[in-house]
């Protein structure tokens, strides 16, 4: 492993997405403030993302063409500030104890809220099973010991699950 390996990735992924995000602004695209992220090493997750894209504009939040590539895949990421509404998710990823790939595709045209404007878009992975959640800006109090869905890190924010629900894509 190369010196810094993970960092200078890292470094090179958010180098991307701020353009992207800066371009999406520059071409006259809807945009709205928000963040799309997801974090594979918490919450027990085990797994490594090989390729995600939200959205499907001309410039989508995506897994970066090297990455993907090389195989090597990615396990957290976080994109913030004024980009297009996603109006899909598509995520591949690997299993890390089974080995297994899984890859799913998420219409979410119907389940984001028209106001997402300082929301999170998160997915989290559970076996061969993908979750999508929206973080409200909002605080939650919570009842002690009462769990909460979705992303330990947003325990005390406003939690809804987007996907997997009982209606059809």
């Amino acid at each position: 492993m190369r010196v810094g390996g993970w960092r200078a990735g890292y470094r090179r992924v958010l180098g991307v997405v701020a353009l992207l995000a800066v371009a999406a602004c520059a071409t006259g695209a809807a945009t709205v403030r928000h963040s799309f992220e997801f974090d594979m090493r918490s919450d027990h997750q085990h797994a490594i993302v090989l390729d995600y894209r939200y959205g499907g504009s001309a410039l989508p939040v995506r897994a970066p063409d090297w990455v993907v590539a090389e195989g090597r895949g990615i396990a957290f990421n976080a994109v913030g500030g004024p980009m297009a509404r996603g109006d899909f998710l598509h995520v591949k990823w690997r299993d890390t104890e089974t080995g297994q790939v899984h890859e799913d595709n998420v219409d979410l045209r119907r389940r984001l809220p028209q106001d997402i404007a300082d929301h999170v878009v998160y997915f989290m992975i559970r076996g061969a099973r993908l979750h999508v959640y929206l973080v409200s800006p909002e605080g939650v109090a919570r009842p002690p010991g009462m769990s909460s869905d979705g992303p330990r890190r947003y325990s005390q924010r406003k939690v809804v699950t987007l996907y997997p629900d009982t209606s059809r894509d």
